[in-house]
């Protein structure tokens, strides 16, 4: 199962970062246990969540855990778990509940359970969220899965044709960048404009990180489905303030065959990341696994570090085994399985 890198080498790479995220524990002494463990077990890197209720109620708890991880040699990584719900993440947003002018607004005027891009009050929110981020001792910020809102994921729908987002601060962005009136119909243009608008946000704050010191992940989405807002992958590839370029082809959410489906994602992040002198990162799904996944696990994780990847990561620890709704049938064999492929 070896395959060719944009190097011309074949098989895996020399010292790869190999990671897992962390979550749900905020009590400092058990997480010191489980980053012994994940040190013990050869691990290398870790991303810690980081939510609006954990900027609000655990920022200095964060960072008691973030620096054990630093303590243990692995490198840390911070990401905007569900922030604004424009993120990935299993976790609520309070802002979309404190700030109703700044949530999405679909081409029909509802209002969306997501916050806006565009929006001056999110964008505010988030550089504080940037700047608690890097506060609390991330080596490098993670930014997970970027998108305006995607219903389906949250079991919504939407009245057919209508997209998002049309609120005020994308018609006054749009007349400004057009000199017309933003259209009720999704044109080309518009779909041009959400995908400015997201880049414009995402080139903002990881500019912030770097400023402040720390590095910058992009996680994108598998499949550059214009939905999600980003269509041009080089186009962030080629970003200044960018240093490790990742997707995340999990391949049970999209019934694809885990072999085909990592290494399809691992050449284009791998070609992408060599083109543009960055570390490419996969990540290896851990959630929401049959009881007889462990194979597809090991699978996926052999093929991404046969593609010649410079990071490997897996979401998440123990399996998910602590979130019963994404949790694998059997959280311990998908773990062992990922452990157990790595170098």
């Amino acid at each position: 199962m070896t395959g060719e890198r944009a190097d011309g080498e074949s098989g895996p790479r020399s010292g790869v970062e190999t990671g897992t995220s962390y979550f749900g524990v905020r009590d400092p002494r058990h997480a010191e246990r489980d980053l012994d463990r994940f040190a013990d077990e050869g691990l290398s890197a870790v991303l810690h969540t980081f939510s609006e209720r954990d900027r609000l109620y655990y920022r200095d708890t964060m960072g008691e855990i973030v620096d054990a991880g630093a303590d243990r040699g692995l490198t840390t990584y911070v990401n905007p778990w569900g922030v604004g719900r424009v993120f990935g993440g299993e976790a609520l947003s309070e802002f979309i509940g404190r700030q109703p002018q700044a949530r999405q607004r679909l081409s029909t005027g509802d209002a969306l359970p997501a916050a806006c891009f565009n929006h001056p009050d999110f964008r505010q929110y988030m550089r504080g969220w940037v700047e608690d981020a890097v506060a609390i001792g991330a080596d490098v910020v993670f930014w997970d899965e970027p998108h305006w809102y995607i219903p389906e994921w949250h079991g919504d729908s939407v009245p057919e044709g209508a997209w998002t987002c049309r609120c005020d601060a994308c018609q006054e962005r749009y007349r400004e960048r057009y000199d017309e009136a933003m259209p009720a119909t999704e044109t080309d243009r518009i779909a041009a404009f959400r995908e400015d608008s997201l880049v414009e946000f995402l080139e903002e704050m990881m500019g912030l990180v770097r400023d402040l010191g720390a590095r910058n992940a992009l996680c994108l989405l598998p499949g550059a489905h214009p939905d999600h807002g980003i269509r041009d992958w080089e186009r962030l590839a080629a970003s200044e303030h960018l240093d490790v370029f990742a997707t995340d082809p999990y391949w049970a959410g999209y019934d694809e065959d885990p072999e085909s489906y990592v290494r399809e994602n691992t050449e284009l992040v791998v070609d992408l990341a060599d083109e543009y002198d960055l570390e490419s990162q996969i990540w290896i799904q851990g959630f929401k696994l049959d009881a007889d996944a462990a194979a597809d696990v090991r699978t996926a994780t052999r093929t991404a570090l046969d593609g010649g990847v410079d990071s490997v990561f897996t979401w998440g620890w123990d399996g998910c085994r602590v979130i019963s709704d994404i949790a694998c049938e059997d959280p311990e064999a998908v773990w062992r399985a990922y452990l157990d492929e790595l170098p």
